[in-house]
């Protein structure tokens, strides 16, 4: 019998997505190894940035912001029509009717005590902007954020930012998902706490991503301390 060949469907599709990832990998290595950055395309805004005299922004992506907090408080009431028969037909309607309130109570106090459990709800959409001074949320009100203003960041989903703040209307703790959530991580900690432990672990970067790159001939240029380092590739071939 005649050699079969092995198949293959090959990498998932190269996207946007990476395409945001790579960029930021780009980025990162210049802002660590502390390169000239004047000649990065600049991404032009419907609104000034503001954070410094030669600031320029760098890229832009669509984000959401959510904020933890409950939708209720617990409190419910229903209101029900009283009810009133006499003889059989009477009496049956009294009977339904108070069914039917407990029924309606009952799911009134389930969707109260749902509505009065904290989870991340989202507040706001829009554009983020990316400096090397800080980001901006164009929504299209504009909302400035200096790296020195983020208390703590971290990368908790790919795509997805937790960080705390002091704002402009006190303490904050927010949700950003975006293609450039890890651009937004990865130029805070290099600014502002350079011993994050994601960063010096290259845990901001999703799991797999850069093999991923690899197989599109696409990878970034490994930065130590910056990046996890990649296994050797696979070079072995499928037996029969």
């Amino acid at each position: 019998m005649g050699r079969k060949k092995a198949t293959s469907t090959g990498p998932p599709p190269w996207t946007q997505r990476d395409e945001a990832l790579r960029y930021t990998c780009y980025l990162a290595a210049m802002v660590a190894g502390g390169h000239d950055l004047s000649l990065t395309p600049e991404v032009l805004a419907p609104f000034p940035a503001v954070n410094a005299d030669d600031e320029r922004l760098w890229a832009v992506g669509q984000f959401i912001l959510s904020d933890f907090r409950a939708l209720g408080n617990g409190s419910w009431q229903v209101n029900t029509p009283m009810v009133v028969g006499t003889g059989a037909v009477g009496l049956g309607l009294v009977a339904g009717s108070l069914i039917g309130g407990a029924v309606a109570k009952s799911r009134a106090r389930a969707a109260a005590q749902a509505a009065a459990v904290p989870r991340w709800v989202p507040m706001d959409r829009g554009s983020v902007y990316a400096s090397s001074y800080g980001f901006y949320l164009y929504t299209p009100q504009v909302f400035r954020w200096r790296w020195s203003a983020m208390t703590a960041a971290s990368i908790v989903a790919p795509a997805t930012l937790h960080f705390a703040g002091d704002s402009a209307s006190g303490p904050i703790s927010w949700l950003l998902q975006s293609d450039y959530a890890e651009l937004l991580f990865v130029i805070w900690a290099l600014n502002q706490h350079p011993q994050h432990p994601q960063l010096v672990t290259g845990g901001w970067l999703p799991r797999g991503w850069l093999q991923h790159a690899r197989a599109h001939g696409r990878q970034p240029d490994i930065v130590p301390a910056l990046m996890p380092a990649l296994p050797p590739a696979d070079t072995s071939v499928a037996a029969d």
